[in-house]
């Protein structure tokens, strides 16, 4: 495989977890808000969902932190390409 067909290929691996990290978060956002909304008796089963959320959100991130950690070593992207995905997708998980 040659370093072009590399770099396309972790570049879709990279926009592939994005995605998936994207619609994590998306659940988790709608679980925060479906428990802020609940009837008191509701309440257990809701924060069971929305500790689901954070942790399916959470596992994500590190594994998408890993592939861009491999990607920058292995030298199929950027430094600058490493540092500006790594801000935005901590900015998506945390703000």
């Amino acid at each position: 495989m040659t370093k072009v067909e590399q770099v396309e290929v972790i570049k879709k691996k990279i926009k592939f977890e994005k995605d998936f990290l994207d619609e994590q978060i998306q659940k988790r956002n709608e679980a925060r808000k479906e428990f802020e909304d609940c009837l008191i008796e509701e309440c257990q089963e809701k924060q069971s969902n929305l500790d689901t959320c954070y942790g399916a959100v959470n596992n994500q991130y590190m594994y998408l932190c890993g592939v861009l950690a491999t990607a920058y070593e292995l030298k199929l992207i950027s430094k600058d390409e490493y540092d500006k995905l790594r801000k935005q997708v901590f900015d998506e998980v945390f703000n």
